[in-house]
């Protein structure tokens, strides 16, 4: 075996020289035959296709240097060489092994699906043929890979092992070490800025104890890769250049590894230069708006320090303003021109508007369940209409608030051989719209509770609303319907029909001790006045019937009620029975960005109803609630539009008009609980009975703030929300009771999640509450299988 190899081996090498140098192991020929040796899996006559001569051909030094690169590159054979026997050219081959299995291990940190797909795709995996220059191409990246994730000391090892049949199995083992910690971080040069003011802007940091970072030690941002700190530099220059230093220059950096392999010491040397003030701000190319337009969206001045951030903010402004007039693909760019003696720098807006764009058609794609044309009449983008961005926007934002739309994206496409005409493309996904719900719930107002409903948010695809329920609890029993066209005219003008029954033993969970029977009906039309807001009007009719308690047993031949003294002088004074018309009205501003777990916008309604003249009862309900949202945190990238600030507002009054003597206690307002005044006993804020019971207000107000912190978790802000809370509020016999140093107040944290079986999840806790005597504390409060 030894000769014949370095016998193929002199005959490669004199193949090699002739190619080179014009000499020939052997004279040239012409091949009566051809055979092939050294074939083990494939057959000769694959080897014979791939070969570029042929029974026939003669063989020179070109032919033959030809021949055996063909073959060399089908990757099929590691040793080729060609021989003469007689008039048979000999073509003497070595097959590469084929790789029966082939494994990695060890690999924590780097791997998984994308690792094994990128190596099967190289060449890798189980049925390949094995090439040694590969491995070590693979050895050499893997360790590649780890030294840039910052762990130096890694050790790759490959193992190959030959089996009968030329067969060969690969083993790849790695002991991945400990990643290396930024022990410290040094900058130098910087004088305008201190280190700690620099260290703050990036993301990088050195090893700091437990104490110092409590709450994200789990994430600590002193583990090194190299990714991260090219990220840093351009975090870096982005900051200086933002405070007008136009020169800064990161000179060096000087990564330094401890002999353990475990710690990093960086070393940035930077060169600031010095701040440029904006001394002339202009306006260049196809200028289609007036130049006064233009500089009224400029958030940059003259004589101020120098932004790149402002002047690039300020073409981004100039850019989708113009996409509101049409130009989809108009292109501003910021130039600068520094004059480095006066340390000023002009900035010239150029500005190419392109064609005027229309939109040629507007498309939908995902929506599966639901009709096209029940998006379509979502739209403020028309088609055959000019573009414009805000309108494809709002059309985008309109499906996103759809009930059964769980996402909606939109992109604009130019049309192929058209310079004035755009596409406009929506992609939905689309929620489970219809839902058979058979469940429990607990809240503290309700008690446990039994509920089923059948609700269909998109009945047949048209966008109606469809909505069944009963439920039962402690004290209730209720059962209700509604149906809501949300375009029962083409303007928009929604319809709902609703109908209910209610057979309660108490107001509340902690009641009065009574009976109540209700049963009602009403229409309500909402009626578009805006792109935010609408007006709401309807009518409804509704019949309500209370019965009072008496102890079976008396004493002294008198009885004993168990309904409360206030409860028995308003039957006394207005009936036992009350059937009531009842106008419904209201107006209603909505901006928020989703109705669910919104981030920003506004929520404002104000409802005005009142029963009607021919009533039992004449008395009106209004109230005022006011939502609203800010994104208040952006100190990193992780916590990016997570801090939220929410603040929700109710005052609210009831009264009598007309006839009777007082407003029924079911229409009473209460206080106390998750939705007002956490902290407290649900209901328990505000008058109470006889018998020490809520027995509810005719004036309530209340307001509720809450710091929406991020978490770890991944579906924070989406359905999970935590938060701290400070609450104040109470309610009052009637407005002319109100005194401010009755409201209450508490403080504390709040967790909800949005379970997919038992609806919202909701979890307070109060720190701190401002009780008084008589008043009942409830630090501790939980509800869950109710809605918002």
């Amino acid at each position: 075996m030894i000769a014949a190899a370095s016998r193929r081996l002199v005959l490669f090498a004199g193949l090699m020289l002739f190619a080179g140098q014009g000499a020939w192991a052997f004279s040239a020929f012409t091949a009566e035959e051809i055979r092939v040796e050294g074939v083990q899996r494939l057959e000769s006559g694959t080897v014979l296709t791939y070969l570029p001569l042929s029974v026939g051909d003669r063989v020179d030094q070109s032919r033959s240097a030809q021949a055996i690169r063909a073959l060399y590159d089908t990757g099929l054979f590691e040793d080729v060489s060609l021989g003469r026997d007689g008039n048979t050219l000999v073509v003497n081959v070595r097959e590469r092994p084929e790789i029966a299995s082939f494994t990695i291990e060890g690999n924590k940190q780097i791997g998984g699906d994308e690792l094994k797909e990128s190596l099967r795709q190289q060449g890798m995996a189980e049925g390949e043929l094995y090439k040694r220059a590969l491995l070590d191409q693979l050895r050499l990246e893997l360790q590649r890979q780890y030294y840039a994730n910052g762990f130096y000391a890694v050790n790759v090892e490959t193992e190959v092992t030959e089996l009968d049949g030329n067969r060969v199995d690969i083993a790849i083992n790695v002991e991945e070490g400990q990643v290396a910690k930024i022990a410290d971080i040094n900058i130098v040069g910087n004088e305008d800025f201190s280190d700690e003011e620099l260290l703050d802007v990036i993301s990088l940091e050195s090893v700091k104890p437990f104490y110092a970072h409590p709450l994200t030690f789990w994430r600590s941002r002193a583990n090194y890769s190299r990714e991260k700190l090219l990220g840093d530099m351009e975090t870096l220059n982005s900051f200086y250049q933002d405070q007008g230093y136009l020169r800064f220059n990161v000179t060096s950096i000087q990564v330094s590894l401890s002999p353990d392999k475990r710690d990093i010491f960086l070393t940035i040397n930077v060169d600031e230069g010095d701040a440029y003030t904006i001394s002339n701000i202009e306006f260049a190319g196809d200028l289609i708006v007036p130049e006064s337009n233009l500089r009224a969206l400029v958030s940059a001045r003259e004589g101020q320090t120098f932004s790149r951030q402002l002047v690039t903010d300020t073409a981004n402004r100039i850019s989708s303003g113009l996409a509101d007039f049409g130009y989809a693909f108009s292109e501003v760019d910021p130039l600068t021109r520094p004059d480095d003696e006066e340390k000023t720098v002009e900035v010239t807006f150029f500005v190419e508007p392109g064609k005027r764009a229309y939109v040629r058609r507007i498309q939908f794609s995902g929506n599966q369940k639901t009709n096209d044309e029940t998006l379509r009449r979502e739209m403020r983008q028309f088609e055959g209409a000019t573009f414009a961005r805000r309108a494809v926007e709002r059309s985008r934002v309109r499906l996103a608030r759809l009930q059964f739309i769980e996402q909606a994206t939109v992109e604009t496409e130019p049309v192929p051989g058209s310079e004035d005409l755009v596409d406009v493309d929506f992609s939905v996904s689309e929620r489970p719209a219809g839902t058979l719900q058979f469940g429990v719930g607990f809240s503290d107002a309700q008690g446990f509770l039994i509920n089923g409903s059948v609700s269909h948010s998109n009945f047949r695809g048209t966008g109606n609303r469809l909505r069944l329920q009963a439920e039962t609890n402690s004290f209730a029993r209720t059962l209700s319907g509604s149906w809501t066209d949300p375009y029962y005219t083409e303007d928009g003008i929604s319809r709902t029909i609703s109908a209910f029954y209610r057979d309660t033993e108490e107001i509340i969970r902690f009641g009065s001790g009574f009976d109540l029977n209700s049963i009602g009906a009403a229409t309500t039309f909402g009626i578009p006045i805006s792109e935010y807001s609408n007006f709401r009007i309807g009518f409804g009719v509704e019949t309500n019937e209370i019965s009072t308690r008496i102890d079976p047993i008396t004493l002294g031949g008198q009885p004993t009620f168990l309904t409360s003294a206030e409860l028995r002088q308003f039957i006394r004074q207005n009936g036992r029975e009350f059937f009531t018309y009842e106008l419904r009205t209201g107006w209603n501003r909505d901006t928020r960005n989703r109705s669910f777990f919104a981030t920003r916008g506004a929520n404002t309604s104000v409802n005005f109803d009142f029963k009607l003249p021919g009533s039992d009862v004449e008395y009106y309900n209004a109230s005022f609630t006011h939502e609203q949202f800010f994104a208040v945190g952006t100190w990193s990238d992780w916590l990016s539009d997570k801090f939220v600030f929410e603040t929700n507002l109710r005052v609210a009054d009831t009264g009598v008009w007309g006839k009777g003597r007082d407003v029924p206690p079911y229409d009473n307002y209460f206080a106390g609980g998750a939705r007002s005044v956490r902290g407290f006993q649900d209901g328990f804020l505000g008058p109470r009975d006889s018998f020490n019971n809520p027995f509810g207000g005719q004036f309530l107000t209340t307001m509720q703030n809450e710091l929406v912190i991020p978490t770890f978790l991944e579906s924070d802000n989406k359905s999970t929300r935590l938060s701290l809370f400070y609450d104040v509020g109470n309610v009052f016999s009637g407005a002319d009771e109100f005194e401010y140093d009755d409201l209450r107040s508490s403080a504390g944290a709040a967790f909800y999640w949005f379970t997919p079986f038992f609806g919202l999840l909701r979890v307070s806790y109060a720190v701190y509450v401002d009780e008084r005597p008589n008043d009942r504390v409830d630090r501790f409060q939980f509800s869950f299988g109710v809605g918002l």
